[in-house]
């Protein structure tokens, strides 16, 4: 397959190589035609005039090629459509099996997977214990499109399954924890805020090389990798290739009131799905919602553990915690001026035996405050 569409991209780029080619000729000639005569010849009265028109292929190499190539790119899209078509359907039947098996409701109770575009499907899942919902996106080579195609051979992108669980708040304590391609650690510590901003990178034996492991405690390491995430690891040939378990946001937030949710990202590795390779991804799909059973049931993190990670978010925090305190309070002055106007406003109407007399109780109740204001200082 792989190098069926190595072909395909080869073909199409001559095609369009050619007609550049063309274009460039049939520009030239145009360019470099010289009239014949400068003198007209005067037409003979009633006489009908004709043009000769020159069929022959050479006046019209560039249409012809612009043609081959719209014909190409069509019928790559039609068949890199139905390619992806077929291998979604492959991918559905073993993605359904475990779905069902630990979800009440799966998908709209028709289809798992929902087209998103050609080469992306995506698919939804409720009703699970321990978690409140699980999301994810199935990840195929564009084969409709020879241009996406090439960018992701060339970068040797990988067909993948992304998965997002969102987990139950109250069954754990949080922590941040990742293993990823060792190539790709110094992008997510850059780019994500959760790991950059409590994880470290961690060194273990028990894995694999080629795999990084970023933890915020050695306790968290540890209790994770026990669930039989360690042997899993050590296969540099599994389809589970990242497991992310975080209850920070992967983007700063930018006020106090955002979203915290427990979350278990994993990516699995799609094969070429043959009968050994299905099952293979099964078993890393499975290993997937076990890992979610084992955070809620198998963790319990020692006190001194429980403390530091407190602290961290305290002290990561604290700015938004200032931020809190301060809208508090600049909502509590707007409320106060609010009152204070419609007080101004009742004594406007008021008569001037009843003004002056508000104006006393007023002051009496402003030189009361500032009394309470002096005592709060010298406690």
């Amino acid at each position: 397959m792989l190098r069926f569409c190595r072909l395909s991209l080869i073909s199409l780029s001559c095609i369009a190589l050619l007609a550049s080619r063309a274009i460039a000729d049939e520009l030239e000639d145009v360019v470099g035609e010289i009239p014949a005569s400068t003198t007209e010849t005067p037409a003979t009265p009633g006489a009908a005039q004709f043009t000769p028109v020159d069929l022959s292929f050479a006046n019209y190499r560039m249409e012809a090629m612009l043609v081959i190539l719209a014909i190409g790119l069509i019928a790559n899209y039609f068949y890199g459509s139905r390619k992806n078509a077929e291998l979604s359907k492959k991918w559905e039947e073993p993605i359904a099996e475990v779905l069902k098996a630990n979800f009440s409701a799966v998908g709209d109770g028709t289809r798992v997977l929902e087209w998103d575009s050609a080469a992306d499907m995506l698919l939804y899942a409720s009703g699970r214990r321990h978690c409140k919902f699980v999301q994810g996106h199935l990840m195929l080579k564009a084969r409709q499109d020879p241009i996406a195609l090439l960018n992701d051979l060339a970068a040797n992108n990988q067909e993948k399954l992304e998965l997002e669980v969102v987990l139950n708040d109250d069954e754990f304590k949080g922590f941040v924890f990742a293993a990823v391609p060792r190539k790709r650690a110094k992008a997510m510590l850059r780019d994500r805020y959760d790991i950059s901003t409590f994880a470290k990178s961690v060194n273990s034996d028990v894995v694999s090389s080629k795999v990084a492991l970023m933890s915020e405690s050695a306790d968290v390491t540890a209790q994770i990798l026990d669930s039989g995430l360690d042997v899993i690891l050590a296969d540099e040939d599994a389809l589970l290739e990242e497991v992310v378990i975080t209850d920070v946001p992967a983007e700063k937030p930018e006020s106090h009131d955002f979203k915290r949710e427990k979350r278990l990202l994993a990516v699995v590795r799609l094969p070429e799905p043959t009968e050994a390779n299905v099952a293979k991804f099964k078993q890393a799909l499975e290993f997937v919602f076990h890992l979610v059973d084992h955070v809620a049931e198998g963790v319990s993190l020692r006190p001194e553990t429980t403390r530091k990670l407190g602290k961290a978010r305290d002290d990561a925090f604290k700015e938004f915690a200032r931020m809190a305190e301060q809208e508090k309070q600049d909502a509590l002055a707007k409320a106060l001026a609010e009152k204070r106007r419609i007080e101004l406003e009742e004594v406007d109407k008021m008569s001037p035996e009843q003004r002056r007399k508000w104006e006393e109780k007023d002051r009496k109740k402003q030189i009361k405050k500032e009394q309470s204001k002096r005592i709060r200082r010298v406690k």
